[in-house]
């Protein structure tokens, strides 16, 4: 159960029976999630990292996620009316998917188009955790985005498949973002929730497969259990029965806790290219930073625990360990965090939005970057995780087992999605451009990064706040110390002879990226320059990697041609060793097959403990310290291992000429994402 509970495990298991190998990866923003997947996908063809993509969402009925919404007081007592009487959900469940591929592969390969994706786009309410901006300004915007991203009018929409949940709060904010939207223009208007429930994170990839069918088969789906007396706008919701008739251009909506919305445009085959727009490559930067990591407070305190070679970790005293065999993690310290943060909101946060929070404060000092209401449209946030909020979600579910689901907790319930950080952090810093929430393990954050230069290159977002976070607690202790050899009872010890396994961490790394000409434009200071992506994947078993490092190098291979650089110009390397050495010796191998034994390797593992989905961005950190001369050792390795072939930093180096570094990551279930992180001139 262990190894099925991270929630990049499906698309694990997806890959492994498709016997896929490029880029895979978990967009989790509650219900807006399967919609935003969809567009993922589009992004990752757009940016030439796929040919073709599986696409779609999943989500299985629980007792669980029913009590939380029951806490809420949302579920309808019998069937669901959406668009009239609007008393409750349906919850469902179910997966939908797409393939998704560029159209000349399509063609080459004799296929058949059912629609086109034209494009998405993304917005934040920047209202309430739970509850829909009442005037529907965040869907509206969404809407309006999506259509001037297409060249589209509202004229052009030939049906909408709307959110449509049959809550009081959605059915009456949406009409009204569509009555601002359409201007007298009168499409049909239906919610196939009304028929197969509110599939949660698999609703929009459901609603856009609908959408396709409607398109090929020219029928317009109906909302049942419309009561015509409870209508409260004057739209055509198709009532009850389907209706006929060629479409042309669908959008279909979809609406999430956190203030989450995302608007997809589908469009029947035109049997012509459409001609691709062109956007000229930007250079992609690093203006400001934000951390807090084991036991260092403030980024200053994380350099130092890399520059100094001091340890990041700490006796655990928040919770009896002895059972567990283990002593010491990365245990953020206490902070004030009233100084970060409104007071207000302070309360309805957990552990790990606190930590986001905090993070992205720093990061926006760093950069000198205000949100004021002239920029808070173009400021995007996306949000990365390794463990999700594992604290929250362990409590809230504890109370629904051992007493009820009627004593469900509401006010744990919303911080239960692995999205509430970012809502939190749009609430906190008035944001209201893209979110989004990447759920791939250890990948998560070098996945975030490319996720926003595909943001940037398309000139949606001036800038994007990249943030990671990640908790250590007892919970997370109590499920990893029953995998064998997964947790050592000594210090973390990459490479090491005689390393025994992981050490836990927690942080939060936050990022503040933009182009070159943004940075410029706004006089700040650029730390550093992404320049290459490497995104693979191999097939082998959940929890497990390709011994043989073969795709693992390939990441590595790709994220030098994405950078226009040879394995020669790479000056520094940041593993992502953590002392586990059935996992370590893959990566040791694959770094010798490219690299040799010329290029430093560090670890920042050893530092700070595996610290999931915030590893890779510590990485980066350690990166732009090479760059500022100062190479951070490996901690705890006395004895490197006979099989280890690689220049090790074993005491800290002082380094004139670091122009190129490699940041790398995996997750367990065979993941990797590498980066090519450039010394800015």
């Amino acid at each position: 159960m262990i190894y099925k509970y991270p929630i990049h495990v499906p698309a694990d298991n997806v890959a492994r029976d498709l016997n896929i190998k490029g880029h895979k990866s978990v967009i989790s923003n509650a219900c807006a999630a399967g919609t935003n997947a969809i567009g993922y996908a589009l992004d990752t063809i757009r940016a030439g990292k796929a040919d073709v993509v599986v696409t779609g969402g999943v989500d299985p009925l629980t007792k669980l996620s029913l009590s939380g919404f029951n806490s809420l007081q949302a579920l309808c007592d019998g069937p669901s009316s959406p668009y009239s009487k609007s008393d409750g959900v349906n919850i469902g469940e179910g997966a939908a998917f797409l393939i998704l591929e560029r159209r000349d592969i399509a063609l080459k390969r004799g296929a058949t188009i059912l629609a086109e994706v034209l494009d998405y786009a993304l917005s934040a309410d920047c209202y309430h955790q739970t509850a829909p901006d009442p005037a529907g300004d965040g869907a509206l915007r969404a809407m309006r985005h999506v259509l001037q991203q297409a060249s589209l009018s509202e004229n052009d929409i030939s049906y909408i498949n709307g959110h449509g949940t049959g809550t009081p709060a959605n059915d009456s904010s949406e009409p009204k973002a569509l009555r601002s939207l359409l201007n007298g223009h009168q499409p049909p208007i239906s919610s196939t929730k009304s028929m197969i429930g509110h599939m949660l994170g698999a609703a929009g990839a459901a609603e856009a497969v609908t959408s396709i069918l409607a398109i090929r088969d020219e029928i317009i789906p109906p909302t049942v259990n419309f009561k015509a007396e409870y209508r409260a706008f004057d739209f055509d919701f198709v009532p009850n029965h389907v209706k006929k008739g060629p479409l042309q251009v669908v959008l279909s909506n979809s609406f999430a806790f956190g203030g989450n919305n995302a608007t997809i445009l589908l469009q029947k085959d035109q049997e012509q290219a459409r001609e691709e727009k062109i956007y000229q490559k930007k250079r992609l930067v690093i203006s400001g930073i934000g951390a807090i990591a084991g036991n260092a407070k403030h980024k200053e305190d994380v350099f130092d625990l890399l520059r100094n070679g001091e340890s990041g970790l700490t006796e655990i005293a928040t919770f009896d360990s002895t059972e567990y065999g283990i002593k010491h993690a990365g245990i953020i310290p206490d902070i004030s965090y009233r100084k970060y943060m409104n007071p207000s909101l302070l309360r309805k946060m957990d552990t790990i939005s606190r930590q986001a929070t905090v993070a992205t404060r720093m990061a926006l000092q760093d950069a000198n970057l205000k949100i004021n209401r002239r920029n808070s449209e173009r400021v995007g946030v996306i949000f990365a995780t390794g463990t999700g909020p594992i604290e929250t979600v362990e409590e809230f579910n504890r109370i629904v087992i051992s007493e009820g689901a009627q004593k469900a907790n509401a006010r744990l319930f919303p911080n239960t999605v692995m999205n509430a950080a970012a809502g939190h952090i749009g609430l906190n810093f008035k944001l209201k451009g893209p979110t989004s929430t990447i759920c791939a393990g250890g990948v998560s954050a070098i996945n975030a990064l490319f996720y926003a230069n595909n943001f940037i290159q398309q000139d949606i977002c001036d800038q994007v706040i990249v943030v990671t976070s990640d908790e250590f607690n007892e919970p997370l202790v109590a499920g990893l110390h029953r995998i064998p050899h997964y947790l050592s009872g000594n210090m973390p010890m990459p490479f090491d002879a005689h390393s025994q396994g992981h050490v836990l961490g927690s942080g939060s790394v936050a990022f503040v990226v933009e182009s070159e000409e943004s940075a410029q434009e706004r006089d700040a200071s650029i730390l550093a320059e992404m320049t290459g992506f490497g995104l693979t994947c191999d097939n082998s078993r959940v929890a497990r990697i390709n011994p043989t490092g073969e795709e693992w190098k390939r990441s590595f291979e790709l994220a030098l041609e994405s950078a226009d650089i040879t394995a020669h110009d790479i000056d520094f390397i940041a593993s992502a060793a953590g002392g586990l050495w059935s996992f370590d010796k893959v990566e040791a191998k694959a770094l010798h097959d490219l690299f040799g034994t010329k290029t430093p390797v560090t670890a920042p593992k050893s530092v700070f403990g595996e610290t999931h989905g915030t590893a890779g961005a510590l990485g980066i950190l350690s990166a732009i310290l090479a760059f500022q001369g100062t190479l951070a050792p490996i901690q705890n390795l006395s004895a490197k291992h006979e099989a280890v072939d690689l220049d090790l930093i074993m005491e800290t180096r002082e380094a004139k000429n670091i122009n190129h570094a490699l940041i790398s990551s995996f997750a367990y279930g065979a993941n990797y994402n590498s980066l090519v992180l450039k010394r800015y001139e």
